[in-house]
């Protein structure tokens, strides 16, 4: 009897002290440097006029490290460039408001293979999970290789989306989450 009385006692005892321990802060934000890297494919869909991400990895190495994806929720705007995209990690999403900045290219009028550069800012804007109250900015540059489509008289075109891209970014900068 006493053992089932000491037993009772001591459960008692620890459920007592469990409830008036103080409660555990949230979670602190965590912020500093941060980069982003990472290779996007897009393929033209049949009209030209839309466009498909077909694989797409994205590092991240700084305050937050991991490996996800690319999700490109609105493909850039005509008039300003301006797109909005997800980074989509393992313990949540980042979204990204990319704007474009100096761009440098060259054309091949014959093959209408295009090569480039471009400066772009990214800005995060939350996100779920991890990153649901995350903020940051970005700044660095997308190397581009594309095949560009043909307007009918044969010429490169810049208005369609290309057939075929291959882009390499890297940006750097601060991140809070």
């Amino acid at each position: 009897m006493k053992r089932l009385v000491k037993g009772a006692l001591l459960a008692a005892g620890i459920a007592l002290a469990i409830s008036a321990a103080p409660a555990m802060p949230a979670a602190a934000a965590t912020s500093g440097t941060e980069t982003l890297s990472g290779i996007i494919v897009f393929v033209a869909g049949p009209d030209t006029n839309t466009r498909t991400i077909i694989s797409s990895v994205v590092r991240a190495r700084g305050v937050f490290g991991g490996v996800g994806r690319v999700v490109e929720l609105v493909p850039p705007d005509p008039a300003t460039g301006v797109s909005r995209d997800d980074l989509v990690f393992r313990s949540g999403t980042m979204h990204v408001v990319s704007t474009p900045g100096k761009l440098s290219f060259s054309v091949n009028p014959h093959s209408c293979l295009f090569t480039g550069t471009q400066q772009f800012t990214w800005d995060v804007t939350g996100g779920t999970g991890q990153f649901a109250g995350a903020t940051g900015s970005f700044t660095g540059t997308v190397s581009a290789v594309a095949l560009l489509a043909r307007n009918p008289d044969g010429s490169c075109s810049f208005t369609q989306f290309p057939r075929y891209e291959v882009d390499k970014f890297a940006e750097s900068g601060t991140l809070s989450f």
